[in-house]
């Protein structure tokens, strides 16, 4: 128990050292490194036999821009802090859950609670990541191209969707556990 609680301390520690460092990058007076997702772009890389060039498909690549224009940092401000406070709910909350189990109380209500809680703090911090990316990954293509290059408009990672309903479902046995074990409370 002791060691999950200390696992989850490390864990929240990095996270705000990380979201402070990323606030600083944005904010600060350097330029600023945004991943941008592409479709269907190809581009020229010497990594042939001797340099030789060779053209690859780029999905993602990172652009550094100077200007900054307000919606990009309103966006990457935004995504940071989302995801940052998502993370560091989620890491309370799996302590939390750690916690109860240690107790005990795998079926309590307070376990079914923080099951859901977390699945929704998922949810919440994926789709609003998603956006904040999309509105600072937009602004600084127009920003770099001079609104010549028409960017992606929303591109996401599934994997959080996956997360949710393998989350949803774990949440979905517990509290059926936790009705079954109220009903059966007395019986033995």
């Amino acid at each position: 128990m002791h060691l999950t609680v200390a696992i989850c301390l490390i864990a929240a520690a990095f996270t705000v050292f990380a979201v402070v460092s990323r606030l600083l990058e944005v904010v600060g007076g350097d330029d600023v490194a945004v991943l941008v997702p592409f479709v269907g772009e190809t581009a020229t890389l010497p990594i042939g036999p001797g340099g030789a060039p060779v053209e690859v498909a780029v999905d993602q690549a990172v652009v550094t821009v100077s200007e900054r224009e307000p919606t990009m940092i309103a966006g990457l401000v935004g995504e940071t802090l989302v995801t940052g406070v998502a993370a560091l709910a989620g890491i309370a909350l799996l302590c939390l859950f750690c916690l109860e189990l240690a107790r005990g109380r795998a079926f309590s209500a307070s376990t079914v609670r923080i099951v859901f809680i977390g699945t929704a703090v998922l949810l919440l911090g994926w789709v609003l990541g998603s956006v904040f990316r999309s509105m600072a990954t937009t602004s600084a293509v127009a920003v770099v191209s001079d609104g010549d290059h028409l960017p992606v408009l929303l591109t996401t990672d599934f994997a959080p969707a996956f997360a949710v309903l393998a989350l949803a479902a774990v949440g979905t046995a517990f509290q059926i556990g936790h009705r079954l074990q109220r009903d059966t409370e007395g019986l033995v």
